[in-house]
């Protein structure tokens, strides 16, 4: 019976076998392998062929309907799946698990569930991201909110905690960590869709199984107790954790054996910075959203994708722990002294290339040839790098390579099995199993015996250009070119014609390839068993081997730190417990080192007495600048790098927060000026003493009068309930006189000239206040027409001649105010104690203490 034979349902066995396995994966696109081609039908058919450009055509009916089909060839699959995955697509390949037999549908099945959280492939990755995929879940008896992301290759397990109040953390996490997918509840009234949505985040809903015995038992057998009962006690870890398991169960199952840790924390554990902070100081992504001149890019110089990863992991958190802090200074410090050893060591990482994901695929027994060979070389070279840091004490280094672990006897398996001959076909070398190599020599004789009936056709016919070939569509043949038709025997069966020659086959032929096709398959059958046997052996060092990676990682981002640090002259910063940010000479590290030269370096003195900078000076005079580079230095610095500058003290910021720049949300439909409060609503209802506040231009997205007073109430609020350091840059002049009423509010200027030529930017911070905001020399220089240039100044003298008095500002007596919230804050606690009351069972007494107790 054919594939196209008609079943008793009226569809073909094909179509009866594809309906089965459509119906279990109904929400992705199914390439269903026919022979050589992948095939999809249906809708499938016509999603793809739109997406991707491929013919649509039609084969046979359902339903009286023609069934559309579009197919890609088996060989060019990968072209295509990349293609798909980009788009956004989730893909079921479903396979032939068996060759061909007459009279019988072939077996098929799915092996391989790709959606964006669970791609293995390295060609489907990008090199320097994390992947993940995270689960969302808040149960309704549980205070907490939990976010698990897992990366399938690293085996990594993240468990981030947020209080039901910190909705806002849980979007800066979001962000930070940029999942590929994440899934929650199927639950209609999930009220987190939307805001999943909105960030751009591919969203899978999970409809959980409720037996819960198989994942109680994968909790036993992957965690130890104490982490089984930290999951098991809080409700919303737990559901979040079976979600993620309920989904990898059906799509990716063998990731499920990955996971042996669960690493917990919290956001505010690391340095805190909302998403606006992220995206104003280019962290990861330029403002147009290319990594190209990013502080990741400037700072990534790892030799292997896996560090880059750890480095742009740190700097998105950098850490808040003064020994932690320390201990990756000190590692830089050490590289940058003795920068021999640091080539030597950068030398030995070029034939490492990312082993994190290659144990991963490992694991996963996906391996591919060459990813055993990479394991191999990685082997050989780890000895060597063990002893360029032997003689190093610092305790991150030393744990660092106490972890990178023996591998003799693994690397002995590798070298005598795996063949690392690219020009060769076989996957295990010869001498490595005895039946495997007696089967090899037997076809090696097979392909002896071709030649000799070459040799002996070429006699008999007396055709001396005879040649017997081979290819995969026709197997063997006899080739004759057509002058010596003449010649040919009456034996040979013709069975092609070609311009200028002629295919033929003999029973002798036919019965010779008959004989190698079965020695080959035996071939590939045992050694196909020798390798998966290989590949098993292997996968028992995976826990080891990932201490492995992690320690090449971390000590590849760590020489990388050095290299940019040594190349560009920084310095290490001193850290310490109080407020104060000393910057001497700092410069913007992203903007100096593309200037290469002419760069203004600037100095900070962010203390007791100066506790909050006014900014003040014109447009394009560096203020913008000078700001993001503050904030900057003190992102590097916890993230473990040195800094551009010539010295600095800096503290153990708990909170960075900046505001710098204007842009409509208008997907949401907020403006300009709703966003900037926003933005400054969350700068002031979070920070705190240990916090850098940075803020630019607030105010500006409203009226004159109406923006001046938000302004000026912001400083007040920063200044005296904050009490955090904070860089106030602006074009409201008024607000200098703030410096007069309060003793740590300091003004500050970028200094500028003008001559001849026009306005000249010196870029140099100063104290005082800038003469003027110098915008008709800006727009002058912009190119607006002269004569509008000379209307624009009449009205700035006419403006000028006004009472200045009527744009005045009288500080607000914030000290009221914040005595006001206070006594508004015990009402409510009192109020909130008499509705708890049940005054039915009071006695006389225990009415008098509740009464005194209120008093």
């Amino acid at each position: 019976m054919s594939d196209t034979k008609k079943g008793k349902s009226g569809l073909t066995p094909l179509m009866q076998q594809y309906f089965e396995i459509r119906d279990q994966y109904a929400d992705t696109l199914l390439l269903f392998q026919v022979g050589d081609f992948y095939e999809l039908f249906f809708d499938d058919a016509k999603r793809a062929a739109a997406f991707l450009g491929i013919a649509l055509t039609k084969r046979g009916t359902h339903n009286g309907e023609p069934i559309a089909l579009c197919g890609v060839p088996l060989h060019a699959l990968e072209h295509y799946l990349i293609k798909l995955v980009n788009g956004g697509f989730r893909i079921a390949i479903c396979d032939q698990l068996e060759p061909p037999k007459p009279g019988s549908i072939v077996k098929r099945g799915v092996t391989q569930v790709l959606t964006p959280g669970t791609l293995t492939d390295s060609r489907l990755l990008p090199d320097k991201s994390s992947a993940y995929l995270s689960s969302f879940f808040s149960h309704k008896d549980s205070q907490d909110l939990i976010l698990i992301s897992s990366d399938l290759l690293s085996g990594q397990l993240l468990v981030t905690v947020f209080e039901p109040e910190q909705e806002r953390f849980l979007e800066e996490e979001v962000v930070r960590l940029s999942p590929a997918e994440i899934l929650l509840a199927d639950n209609k009234n999930n009220k987190f869709q939307q805001l999943f949505l909105r960030l751009g985040v591919s969203i899978s809903l999970v409809k959980n199984s409720e037996d819960f015995n198989e994942f109680e038992q994968w909790l036993s057998e992957q965690f130890v107790e104490e982490q089984r009962k930290k999951i098991t006690m809080n409700k919303s870890a737990y559901g979040a954790l079976f979600q993620l398991y309920s989904y990898l169960s059906f799509n990716q199952p063998n990731a499920l054996k990955l996971f042996q840790q669960i690493q917990w924390y919290r956001p505010e554990q690391y340095l805190v910075m909302d998403s606006a902070t992220q995206r104003n100081l280019e962290l990861t992504q330029n403002l147009q959203g290319s990594v190209e001149n990013s502080l990741f890019a400037l700072l990534d110089e790892a030799m292997t994708p896996m560090g880059s990863r750890v480095i742009k992991q740190w700097v998105l958190r950098p850490l808040r722990t003064e020994g932690l802090i320390k201990n990756r200074h000190d590692c830089v410090e050490y590289f940058v002294h003795n920068i021999a050893t640091l080539q030597q060591l950068k030398e030995q990482f070029e034939s490492i290339s990312d082993l994190e994901r290659v144990i991963g695929r490992m694991a996963l027994l996906r391996g591919q040839q060459h990813d055993y060979v990479m394991l191999m070389r990685v082997l050989e070279v780890l000895p060597a790098i063990k002893t360029i840091l032997s003689s190093v004490e610092l305790p991150l280094m030393k744990k660092l390579c106490d972890r990178l672990g023996e591998y003799h006897t693994l690397h002995q398996l590798l070298v005598a099995s795996i063949n690392d001959d690219r020009s060769h076909e076989w996957l295990i070398k010869k001498g490595f199993d005895q039946q495997l190599d007696q089967l090899r020599d037997l076809l090696m004789h097979g392909n002896d015996k071709i030649l000799e009936l070459e040799k002996k056709e070429q006699s008999q016919s007396k055709i001396n250009s005879l040649k017997i070939r081979y290819n995969q569509v026709q197997g063997y043949y006899i080739e004759v070119t057509k002058p010596n038709l003449s010649l040919v025997p009456d034996y040979f069966i013709q069975t092609q014609t070609l311009v200028g020659k002629v295919r033929f086959t003999t029973t002798e032929l036919k019965s010779l390839e008959a004989d190698l096709y079965k020695a080959k398959r035996e071939v590939q059958q045992v050694e196909q068993m020798v390798y998966e046997r290989v590949k098993q052996d292997v996968a028992e060092y995976i826990t080891q081997l990932r201490k492995t990676a992690f320690s090449l990682a971390h000590l590849d981002a760590l020489a990388s730190l050095a290299q940019v640090s040594y190349d560009r002259g920084y310095v290490r910063p001193t850290m310490h417990s109080s407020q104060d940010i000393i910057i001497t000479q700092g410069k913007h590290p992203l903007v100096s080192h593309s200037m290469k030269t002419g760069f203004v370096p600037n100095d900070t003195q962010l203390t007791d007495d100066e506790q909050l900078w006014i900014i003040t000076g014109p447009n394009m005079g560096g203020k913008s600048t000078y700001l993001r580079q503050v904030a900057l230095m003190c992102v590097m610095a916890q993230l473990g790098s040195f800094i551009p500058a010539k010295s600095a003290q800096l503290p153990f910021l708990d909170k960075l927060f900046t505001r710098i720049g204007a842009s409509d949300n208008l997907t949401d439909g907020k403006s300009t000026f709703l966003v900037e409060m926003e933005e400054t609503a969350s700068i002031c209802n979070r920070a705190t003493q240990n916090s850098l506040v940075i803020l630019d231009e607030v105010g500006r997205g409203t009226s004159t009068f109406d923006g001046l007073a938000i302004a000026h109430a912001v400083v007040e609020y920063i200044y005296k309930r904050l009490n955090a350091r904070c860089l106030f840059a602006t074009h409201y002049h008024e607000l200098t006189l703030l410096a007069e009423e309060f003793k740590g509010i300091v003004c500050y200027h970028a200094t500028s000239q003008r001559t001849a030529q026009g306005i000249v930017f010196l870029h140099q911070m100063v104290r005082g206040i800038a003469d003027g905001s110098f915008g008709l020399d800006v727009a002058k220089l912009a190119g607006l027409p002269e004569s509008l240039i000379e209307r624009a100044k009449v009205v700035l003298d006419q403006l000028d001649k006004q009472e200045k008095a009527s744009i005045g500002v009288q500080s607000a007596d914030i000290d009221k105010i914040m005595q006001l919230e206070s006594e508004l804050d015990q009402a409510r606690k009192r109020l909130a104690l008499l509705d708890s009351v049940n005054y039915d069972d009071l006695s006389p007494k225990k009415a008098f203490d509740f009464l005194w107790e209120l008093k």
